[in-house]
């Protein structure tokens, strides 16, 4: 019998050759999908700028490795000691079916990626008491990110919809069978608010509920500049944490199934971003 904070599943998860099996299956699926690719997102969403920062930061990764660890070492420090000053002066707010950070065990939890900031904060307020597996991009940018996020205490596994993302998804499947619970962004690496079906490809395969989470903070500093357009805590603020109802995803039949279930995450984050701003 399931426990009351424990959704059933909706179907037998699959494991091992199984499980890639499935996500090989689904993967070739993908292209039907109604979401353009990073790729493309990164030469039309984003502006000239952002695209020569990025090329500057793969050279240093590339050529100047030291520079670079040494770089992403110090912005690191300073943003975990920012996180944990916001973390402390910060009033929490949870609503919603699930109340923060009681969160349950074997699910997938599915954020928009300009709230990020937001749910860091919280996880840093308020830890939940399962493991945290997160998906960080492999590109320069992410690797400050990893290293910043496993202080913060979340189990780290690089991945994006670019490189690598599918088989990462065969690493978190296996920690979801643990009890731990995957955080992850699916609208990861642009473009924004547009999921891609990964996220929904993992629940179904793994055998677990999606669980669309909204957050909203205030004060914040909007990051207009950015493709995702973050907003960003300020300390001695509030943050409004927002959890949906679990969504459980069948076995995907074809490409029409897989991206109904797509569209349906989608429209449940933006509904728990809506209900987290107006909390």
């Amino acid at each position: 019998m399931q426990s009351g904070n424990q959704p059933p599943l909706y179907r037998e998860p699959l494991r091992g050759t199984e499980f890639e099996a499935e996500l090989t299956r689904l993967a070739a699926l993908h292209p039907h999908s109604q979401t353009i690719s990073s790729s493309v997102f990164h030469r039309v969403g984003r502006n000239r700028l952002t695209r020569s920062v990025d090329t500057v930061l793969s050279f240093v990764r590339r050529y100047l490795t030291p520079l670079h660890w040494i770089w992403i070492t110090a912005l690191a420090i300073v943003l975990y000691i920012y996180a944990r000053a916001v973390a402390i002066t910060t009033r929490i707010v949870t609503t919603g079916s699930y109340q923060w950070p009681e969160l349950p065990k074997g699910s997938v939890l599915a954020i928009w990626h300009g709230s990020a900031p937001s749910v860091l904060a919280a996880f840093a307020a308020r830890k939940p008491t399962i493991p945290v597996i997160l998906m960080v991009s492999r590109d320069p940018r992410g690797d400050c990110v990893a290293v910043f996020c496993r202080w913060l205490g979340f189990k780290i596994v690089r991945g994006d919809a670019e490189h690598r993302g599918w088989k990462a998804l065969t690493e978190i499947a296996n920690e979801l069978h643990q009890g731990a619970a995957a955080l992850i962004a699916p609208d990861g690496n642009g473009p924004p608010f547009r999921a891609r079906v990964g996220t929904a490809a993992l629940a179904s395969s793994a055998g677990v509920p999606l669980i669309p989470i909204g957050a909203y903070c205030r004060p914040s500093i909007l990051e207009r500049h950015k493709w995702d357009a973050a907003r960003n805590p300020l300390p001695f603020g509030r943050i409004a944490i927002a959890c949906g109802e679990a969504l459980r995803f069948p076995a995907f039949e074809n490409a029409e199934s897989l991206e109904k279930a797509r569209e349906q995450m989608q429209d449940a984050l933006n509904r728990a971003a809506d209900l987290a701003r107006s909390t």
